[in-house]
């Protein structure tokens, strides 16, 4: 049984161990077939949900041990989708990453077909579901996200005209595997919207880096703030509608600020975003430049939860202290009550393949976390 406040979970990625790594490397290269990836994928798995339990959190994931990146996986499992190295779409394509300060991951997914209805993660819970002793999460990236990280101008055009064309086709698939999922017993499903956390760096006329970025490789277009926000509501809440109760749904938004970007919160987006119709923002506001979570915690309708940033994923070489984190957790609590506040990292530690996180820093982290939850728990026991 869950605790009824100051619930712990994890954002999605886990650390990959090496040897994991180097078995994905293998099978590209054609020495092993995909059983025996498999059976190194599975263990890294099962070794993720131990690190996740031994800490102590309360909704924990596979880790996403199987996934090339938090994005691009869903080429692999989707038919209309294929995978690329980003300098297949355009041969500058990291110059350009690097000019904007935006990052994406070099493996690319891109639209070259029409989408089929397929399994993307049910089969990845079933597993998990099978090895975890507790409540399982799964992640899912949402339509506007893959809209502007997968429609490409040449590539994807003669099947989808619009990238909206694209991102509805994708929001159809992914409403279907939500009912797997809830078929399969998840507790927590969640949908990753980091472009839609990037347009607290946009204005109305001017995209942010990330949306330029896209728009260079992809060969898409920015329709404004106002219509970017209101494009990507509306397509969460056409995969979600009618699930509200059947199954705790999230939206996670966060960003990768660096040292020129705006200080800003979530709160740039409402009203829109309470639009939404899922039950809990999981919210990036533990790494610099990321605003006041005060700001978004006054204005969060009352049916709704948080889903705190409360350790930075960013930083490997400091573990927050318990005491840092309670403190943190604690400016919000004035004006959201504590059964509806959860704490979590501000991102995934390993949201791409070869992102480097040590294991023993972020268990150490999650610890920390685990812990301010109890104290938190204890201070605020009649919640």
């Amino acid at each position: 049984m869950l605790p009824r406040a100051f619930i712990t979970s994890v954002v999605g990625s886990w650390p990959r161990p090496k040897w994991l790594l180097e078995a994905f490397e293998r099978r590209e290269a054609g020495l092993i077939d995909d059983e025996t990836l498999k059976i190194y994928m599975d263990d890294a798995a099962r070794l993720a949900i131990k690190d996740q339990e031994e800490a102590g959190i309360d909704v924990v994931t596979d880790g996403e041990q199987r996934r090339t990146s938090f994005v691009a996986f869903v080429g692999q499992k989707l038919k209309g989708f294929k995978i690329v190295k980003a300098e297949e779409l355009h041969p500058e394509a990291r110059e350009i990453m690097k000019r904007h300060k935006a990052p994406l991951t070099i493996w690319r997914p891109v639209i070259s077909g029409y989408i089929e209805d397929s399994v993307i993660a049910a089969d990845e819970a079933q597993f998990a579901k099978a090895v975890a002793s507790k409540p399982i999460k799964v992640t899912l990236p949402s339509p506007y996200l893959i809209m502007w990280e997968s429609w490409h101008s040449k590539i994807s055009a003669p099947y989808y005209p619009r990238p909206e064309d694209a991102a509805e086709a994708y929001a159809k698939v992914l409403r279907r595997e939500i009912s797997r999922l809830i078929d399969a017993g998840v507790a927590f499903i969640q949908l990753d919207e980091p472009m839609l956390g990037d347009l607290l760096e946009a204005t109305e006329n001017e995209p942010d880096r990330y949306k330029k970025v896209a728009s260079e490789i992809y060969g898409q277009k920015y329709r404004g703030l106002k219509d970017e926000i209101r494009l990507a509501v509306d397509l969460v809440n056409e995969v979600v509608q009618g699930y509200e109760t059947s199954v705790r749904i999230g939206m996670h938004l966060d960003r990768w600020p660096t040292e020129d970007s705006p200080v800003v919160g979530y709160e740039k987006l409402a009203p829109t975003i309470f639009d939404v119709k899922v039950r809990q923002y999981v919210v990036e506001y533990k790494a610099p430049r990321m605003g006041d979570p005060v700001e978004f915690a006054k204005i969060l309708p009352s049916d709704k939860e948080i889903g705190l940033g409360s350790v930075d994923v960013r930083d490997h070489k400091r573990v927050e202290t318990p005491e840092e984190i309670v403190a943190h957790v604690e400016r919000i609590v004035k004006y959201v009550d504590p059964t509806r506040i959860w704490l979590n990292p501000d991102c995934g530690f390993a949201p791409g393949q070869f992102r480097a996180f040590p294991r023993d820093v972020a268990r150490a982290k999650l610890k920390a976390m685990v812990e301010a939850a109890r104290r938190l728990r204890e201070k605020y026991w009649w919640a």
